[in-house]
């Protein structure tokens, strides 16, 4: 064998000798970085919640329900209760309300996440993963946890008016906001109809008559109505109102005067009750009967284009965007008996709720979706926000962090 064949041979030797080596050091370690990997569990806190605090199951079935999905990591959206500095990690509470209870969820996050953390607000609706640990009486523990994203964006806020009681109407440049029942009409609080500029949300104009009902918009106009009540013998005398405002100016365009009706009061209450199952009070009754007839002359003279607010008792508004349904529910806030003030986001396809927001326990009254934007009604003022796509953002593979 020639000299030069022998340096070949031994050099390949050496090459495959460092190759094992080298694949015996690092594929083991790649190997078990892998594994170590937390097994992605797909479903909502919402949903987690309501299987896990079944009041139905008993405690061995609830442990073996958790068993199921310990160590798993999962991507929640909820409600950001509060956040508390620790010296070496932050724990977050986030808020996860639903038909029965309220569940918070124990977040514990280390200090690469504090920058993140830091920018969110009491009140916001996070994005987050993290990693099942444990569970008590009424909360979840997550650790390992990842800041993601905000599911909603505040885009803006006015809580320097009173909007109790008060319901939102759409225009091109504007959102209307008053009472759409004759009961929170007569309460004292101002301006009673407003427009509201839909990008800064400054109050452009106000309406402040006593009783007076927020009722459609079309093209040109907001379409508004009021009663004047006289008693009568078993019931009253309405006088009902129909009125044409400008949109941009708020300025009276006509005002109708229609024909009185009398109304027996204990009549009307029993129809509501039979029609709606509804136990009316007196005030209830004279308002719906009278802006019915408000509702006829507003449709005889609006244009074709015309759409008129929801009355209170009609169903629960709903809208579609990006294959998620949003829609107002009734989950405990305060206690039972609490009325509806919740906004719950659920996925389309599946079914399965993606979350549910309190909007700070401030009583949610309406809420309205157009042009990729949220527009919502509270006790505590009307605000503005983003809707990005949140099953893209809730894709398990999507991890990157920032707002």
């Amino acid at each position: 064998m020639s000299k030069g064949k022998k340096i070949r041979i031994i050099v390949a030797c050496v090459i495959a000798i460092a190759v094992i080596v080298v694949a015996v050091k690092y594929i083991p370690t790649l190997t078990r970085e892998e594994s170590q990997k937390p097994e992605y569990a797909a479903i909502s806190a919402y949903n987690f919640t309501q299987q896990l605090f079944n009041p139905e199951l008993t405690s061995l079935q609830k442990d073996e329900f958790w068993n199921e999905y310990e160590g798993k990591q999962v991507k929640w959206i909820s409600e950001l209760e509060e956040s508390l500095l620790g010296e070496e990690e932050i724990i977050a509470y986030f808020l996860n309300p639903f038909e029965r209870t309220w569940i918070k969820v124990k977040a514990v996050f280390d200090e690469s996440q504090k920058s993140n953390l830091a920018q969110l607000n009491e009140g916001d609706l996070a994005i987050y993963t993290g990693v099942l640990a444990g569970f008590g009486e009424s909360e979840i523990s997550l650790t390992d946890c990842t800041f993601v994203s905000l599911a909603i964006v505040p885009f803006w806020w006015n809580g320097d008016i009173d909007t109790s009681g008060k319901h939102i109407l759409i225009g091109d440049e504007a959102l209307y906001l008053g009472p759409s029942t004759y009961p929170d009409a007569t309460e004292h609080n101002l301006p009673r109809i407003g427009a509201f500029d839909r990008e800064t949300g400054e109050l452009l104009w106000g309406v402040n008559e006593t009783g007076t009902i927020l009722m459609g918009i079309d093209s040109h106009y907001i379409y508004t109505g009021w009663l004047s009540i006289n008693s009568i013998s078993g019931g009253v005398k309405i006088f009902p109102y129909a009125e044409a405002v400008d949109k941009l100016s708020g300025q009276v365009v006509w005002t109708s005067s229609l024909s009185s009706k009398s109304i027996s009061t204990s009549k009307c209450k029993d129809l509501l009750q039979e029609i709606y199952d509804w136990e009316a009070t007196s005030a209830d009754c004279i308002g719906i009967i009278g802006m019915a007839f408000v509702e006829e002359e507003i449709i005889n003279k609006a244009e074709s284009s015309l759409m008129m607010l929801m009355p209170f008792f009609s169903e629960l508004t709903t809208y579609e965007y990006e294959g998620v349904i949003y829609k107002n529910v009734c989950p405990v806030y305060g206690g039972p008996g609490a009325e509806c003030s919740g906004l719950q986001a659920i996925e389309q396809e599946t079914g399965s709720v993606l979350w549910t927001m309190s909007f700070q326990n401030t009583n949610m009254k309406d809420f309205w979706i157009t042009d990729g934007m949220l527009y919502v009604s509270t006790d505590n003022g009307v605000g503005a926000f983003e809707l990005p796509n949140v099953r893209d953002l809730l894709n398990p593979n999507r991890l990157e962090t920032g707002i």
